[in-house]
Parts: C-alpha cells; structure tokens; sequence
C-alpha cells in the first residue's frame, strides 16, 4: 500500500469556466466526496501531486488547514499532452472495507508457449474488497505450469487471507491455444469491425471541448456510486 500526504485548496467557483482558467493558470480541478461529507471542489498544484497520482493510493489530504484520509478515485488526462487534467478524491474510513480493482500480474513462464502455443490473457485485473490498510499492489498468478489447452482461473490466483475476490473463482484469467485457433479469432474480430458503422462527429472542435469538459468537471455531484464503494 501506498500512502502519501497532499495538501489542496477548497474552491467555491465551479464549472467548465473555471476548470479551463485553472488548467491555464497551470493547477488542476478537482473535488472530493465521499459517505460522511458534503462533495467540495478543490484546486490542486500538479507538483504536490507529481509521483503520487496512483490508484488505489491512500492519501493523506490537507485541505485548508484540516486533514482527512482519502483515495485517489479517477484520474483523467490530456493523452496528448501528458498532463493530469481532472482528480477525484474519495474520503475513506481505514477501519471499514472498500471495493476496488486491483491488476492481474503474471508470474514465470508457461511451457505451453514454448510448446508453440499462444498465451491469451482474457481478465487483467479484479475486483476486490478490502481494509484500506491491506490494499495489494496487485494479485499474481503463477503461469509456470501452463501447458498447452491448459488455463487458469480466479480461484488460482496467490490471494492474501485478508483480502476478499468479488469476481466469479471460476472465470478464466489466461489460456494457452493453438496459433491456428488465435488465427480465427483474429479473422473474426477483423469480420466484425467491417460492419462497425464510424462515428459521427460535428464540427471541428465541438466534441473536443464538450466531452472533454463534461467527463473532467464532474461538477453536478452526483457520484451515485460513492455510497456504495466508501
């Protein structure tokens, strides 16, 4: 588990106005929520955040003076410039348990490549519940003796004690097939984007500024899932 300390600043303005003066002026929107508060936006210097935005990280937030403990629920950036755009912050309770994802890391080497087979990872992260104290970086999963047509499920995965997996135990993590089986399923795949019908944008601009505003600001508060994941 990571833990780090971030000190922000309330801010009463918002809306997409605001978010885009503040992303000029060189800090970023953002706003925290949680079960036991009222959702409040803040203003945050991307060097307090440099090296500590993570998911799953626990953080020590500093806001006007007062500090409660919160995660780092959503990030959202500009791919293009690299830049942080958009943070959430969701207030947790380190005696209660949450609901989050953690990633799927593959441990050794499957004989069943060396074999000729093709090793085909169908889930890279799962859904755990947890202690805020006993969040795993991530679940590993040993590929040392997949051999070919053999695979693996959840229920195989190195799970610590204290944490428990929400995911069904018996839906398959990885496989290993043959190259003529990859082949058809990639000719299939291939079959079906033919018929996607493309997307229709409007003019040049509008879909760039609205999207992107409408996911980043988040303004409207309504976080209907934060009661559940608290």
């Amino acid at each position: 588990m990571h833990r780090y300390s971030i000190e922000v600043k309330k801010r009463d303005e918002t809306g997409k106005g605001v978010a885009r003066r503040l992303r000029r002026n060189g800090l970023i929107p953002g706003v925290v929520y949680g079960r036991n508060r009222e959702p409040q936006a803040l203003t945050v210097d991307p060097l307090d955040l440099k090296g500590k935005a993570q998911s799953n990280a626990i953080i020590d937030l500093t806001i006007d003076g007062k500090e409660e403990t919160v995660m780092i629920k959503d990030i959202q950036e500009d791919v293009i410039k690299e830049e942080i755009i958009h943070v959430d912050f969701q207030q947790v309770s380190m005696d209660q348990t949450i609901n989050i994802t953690v990633p799927i890391k593959l441990m050794g080497e499957a004989p069943g490549v060396r074999e000729g087979g093709v090793l085909q990872q169908l889930m890279r992260e799962v859904d755990i519940e947890v202690l805020p104290t006993n969040i795993p970086d991530k679940l590993e999963l040993d590929i040392s003796e997949l051999t070919l047509s053999d695979s693996l499920e959840v229920n195989d995965l190195d799970i610590p004690e204290e944490v428990n997996v929400l995911n069904p135990l018996d839906n398959v993590i990885v496989t290993i097939v043959a190259p003529s089986e990859e082949i058809e399923e990639e000719e299939e795949e291939e079959l079906e984007e033919e018929f996607i019908e493309p997307e229709v944008i409007g003019e040049e601009g509008e879909e760039g500024e609205e999207g992107e505003e409408g996911e980043e600001e988040k303004e409207d508060w309504q976080k209907q899932d934060y009661y559940q994941q608290s």
